[in-house]
């Protein structure tokens, strides 16, 4: 059995590194998808004593899981969480991960200590996804606006059928590019008042083509 360290330094002070713990919708932007993969829903919130399950899909649209309890915690300074995961290719035993916050040189310094793994191979598997979810953290701390799969499928909910989705994706795309708020209206209003005046069966038919295209790129 081996325990994995890892040691990152972060420019902002603790108290504001923690928020990226204690806000949830900060939280899920880089907590909990190993490299490659991305979080569909979770109930997590990172509090002594409370149960949380992220659900996951890879990159092969494959759904699992990590299932994790929070075992301690130090408000703003410590954190140990039970885990497991359920199918992909991480460990499925139980390990135990403390990550611990402290000042320094005017930052953060943020260990994590993590085990115990049963072969080299579970641990730098779990050295992957730590070194994901950290490279996002360092980002979310300093303020940037991670991209976050699991929140533009909770509002892409309200877009049907496969136009409705490309509809969503090239409004987003443009958000997310800084396109001021009056053209991404402008687009909206343009795409809402268009694609209604297709009939069934062209949407249909573009729906089809819009799959497909999609499949050929991933494929």
């Amino acid at each position: 059995m081996s325990e994995l360290t890892i040691e990152r330094w972060l420019a902002q002070p603790p108290e504001e590194v923690f928020r990226a713990f204690d806000d949830v919708y900060l939280l899920r932007r880089w907590y909990g998808a190993p490299p490659a993969c991305h979080r569909t829903g979770g109930d997590l919130v990172l509090v002594a004593g409370e149960s949380f399950r992220i659900e996951l899909i890879d990159a092969r649209g494959t759904p699992f899981a990590q299932i994790a309890q929070v075992v301690e915690q130090e408000r703003g300074r410590r954190l140990t969480i039970e885990m497991r995961w359920e199918g992909g290719e991480l460990p499925q035993h139980p390990t135990r991960a403390t990550i611990a916050l402290a000042p320094a040189d005017g930052g953060t310094r943020l260990e994590i200590r993590h085990g115990p793994f049963a072969n080299q191979e579970q641990l730098e598997a779990q050295r992957a996804y730590w070194a994901a979810n950290l490279e996002k953290l360092e980002r979310v701390a300093a303020g940037e606006a991670v991209p976050c799969f699991e929140e533009f499928r909770d509002e892409a909910k309200g877009y049907v059928g496969p136009l409705g989705v490309a509809a969503y994706t090239v409004l987003a795309g443009l958000r997310e590019a800084g396109a001021p708020a009056d053209v991404i209206d402008e687009v909206e209003g343009i795409l809402e008042s268009h694609l209604v005046r297709l009939s069934d069966e062209t949407a249909e038919i573009l729906g089809t083509v819009l799959r497909e295209r999609l499949a050929d790129r991933s494929s």
